[in-house]
């Protein structure tokens, strides 16, 4: 397991999991820190199946749903695929709102459905 500030990584098999820490006090500098983390992470290590548990975050900022875009674009650029899990309904609603859920992001309900998705 890997581990940083804002999230951490495991990996089991073909599945690499991060799981996203509290972001709700997170200011500028540190989405940007997060942002770079992710990118880097996704990367340097191209998973082909990345699951992201988003169960800890209570707030969605557009930093957060930034860095996930950027990250699901770099994982789908390597014939990847990236699911999302453990959302609440706030943050559900937000990127329904946003018309995210089934054109970019595909969301599961829970661990085990990202993870055979």
């Amino acid at each position: 397991m890997t581990r940083n500030e804002y999230f951490c990584i495991e990996q089991d098999g073909g599945v690499t999991c991060i799981r996203f820490f509290d972001t709700s006090r997170l200011d500028t500098d540190d989405y940007a820190q997060l942002q770079h983390d992710l990118i880097e992470f996704v990367e340097s290590h191209s998973p082909r199946k990345l699951i992201v548990d988003l169960s800890e975050v209570v707030f969605c900022s557009t930093a957060l749903i930034n860095a996930l875009l950027m990250a699901e674009r770099r994982v789908r650029a390597n014939h990847g695929t990236m699911n999302l899990f453990g959302l609440n309904e706030y943050m559900l609603d937000t990127l329904q709102r946003l018309k995210l859920v089934d054109t970019i992001f595909s969301i599961c309900a829970d661990e085990s459905a990202a993870q055979s998705a």
